[in-house]
């Protein structure tokens, strides 16, 4: 029972290592992307034939053919890590523009927000020296003649025009902060669907660096155990059952 297991996840493994690997390396050439799938695929097959081959035989095979097997197969390990490693790092790269998008739009939005502000606060100062100028005006018109007030009450209007322009706009710049508010959200929300990245950027600040240098780490952790645990568990699948074909014609022996 063991064995069927350790067969099945041997070649589970080195199927979905096979995949990503083909997928990699097929992309790399698009130009003819089901000739390279063809291609990548059958040599995915023969490294673990070939694999299975030189554990059974090492003893009974010449060194020459032997140690071409073995270099093809260390080789194809080598090719196979850099397709798996093409595949994860596309995918990054495609998950990573979208993260940057909303990262880009977000910022976009807060600066524009920012200049909105400013200018508000610039109308709110505007619209108080405004208020204070005509009610000091206002307060000296019982004083003047009516010769003397005319250009004041020309001032007061003109402050008064002013001062609705600016309310005008300041209501403008209240629906517009308001606008930006929402597409801010909504940019936030498009940011987080992207889990993947906001873990990868808050473990790259976690430890001081940068995403990328996270990331290209990560996936050779990943290259590091994936096709060589695949070829290490075809090869215990090869001793298991040898043993167990061993053990088998023993009990045949003995009776």
């Amino acid at each position: 029972m063991f064995i069927a297991i350790l067969a099945i996840t041997a070649f589970v493994i080195a199927g979905v290592a096979a995949y990503f690997s083909v997928q990699g390396i097929a992309t790399l050439y698009a130009g003819a992307f089901i000739s390279v799938l063809v291609m990548a695929g059958a040599l995915e097959v023969g490294k673990l034939v070939a694999t299975s081959f030189l554990y059974r035989y090492w003893h009974k095979t010449n060194l020459l053919l032997k140690t071409y097997i073995l270099v093809a197969i260390l080789l194809l390990m080598g090719i196979t890590s850099m397709g798996i490693f093409g595949f994860l790092t596309s995918a990054y790269q495609t998950s990573l523009v979208e993260f940057s998008q909303a990262e880009t739009q977000q910022e976009f939005l807060v600066s524009q927000k920012a200049i909105l502000e400013k200018e508000l606060e610039s109308l709110n100062m505007r619209v108080e020296t405004l208020n204070q100028s005509r009610l000091s005006q206002e307060q000296r018109l019982p004083t003047m003649s009516r010769i003397a007030a005319k250009p004041v009450y020309e001032d007061i209007k003109a402050a008064g025009e002013e001062i609705t322009q600016a309310r005008g706009r300041m209501n403008q710049i209240f629906d517009e902060i308001k606008n930006l508010d929402l597409q801010t959200l909504e940019a936030q929300k498009q940011s987080g669907k992207q889990k993947d990245i906001g873990t990868l950027k808050y473990a790259a600040e976690l430890f001081g660096t940068d995403i990328n240098t996270v990331v290209k780490w990560f996936t050779l952790a990943i290259i590091v155990v994936f096709d060589p645990l695949a070829i290490a568990l075809v090869l215990a699948y090869n001793i298991a059952a040898n043993r167990k074909f061993n053990d088998d014609e023993e009990e045949v022996v003995e009776e």
